[in-house]
């Protein structure tokens, strides 16, 4: 069971909520919670739920020890944006980050033009530049 996984499990233990209401509460398909005992959920779905508890996806992935993070909830996900900057900033190329993470560089092109990566990837490039899962994807507190 991944992190993500795990921690949102316990949210709603806490929350005492079932995975149901919780489906019904955040405008999520139950069938795609449900799945999430086994896939790792889109980078959109993880957002909603982590939007809904006013959390991070750090902290859903363990990263972190702050559950409450008021995020601006206006924010417009700038993933590709973001990896460049902080590609340069770290002088880190394509072809090592596509070599060392083991993606193909056909990824960079999708996600110039607006297609986001799988969530797993963003966490892995996430861990890779040393950044905020959060940062890297554009949400900034608000």
């Amino acid at each position: 069971m991944s992190n993500f996984v795990e921690t949102l499990n316990l949210t709603l233990q806490e929350h005492n909520l079932s995975l149901l209401k919780f489906a019904k509460l955040v405008n999520i398909n139950f069938n795609t919670l449900y799945n999430l005992r086994t896939y790792n959920p889109s980078l959109t779905t993880a957002l909603k739920i982590v939007d809904y508890f006013h959390s991070s996806l750090d902290y859903f992935e363990k990263r972190t020890d702050e559950f409450e993070c008021k995020y601006n909830k206006y924010y417009k996900i700038s993933f590709y944006n973001n990896l460049v900057k902080q590609m340069e900033i770290q002088n880190i190329s394509k072809s090592k980050i596509c070599r060392d993470l083991k993606i193909s560089r056909t990824n960079f092109t999708r996600w110039s033009r607006g297609i986001f990566p799988k969530y797993e990837i963003v966490v892995s490039i996430a861990d890779y530049l040393y950044v905020s899962i959060d940062e890297l994807i554009g949400r900034s507190k608000g």
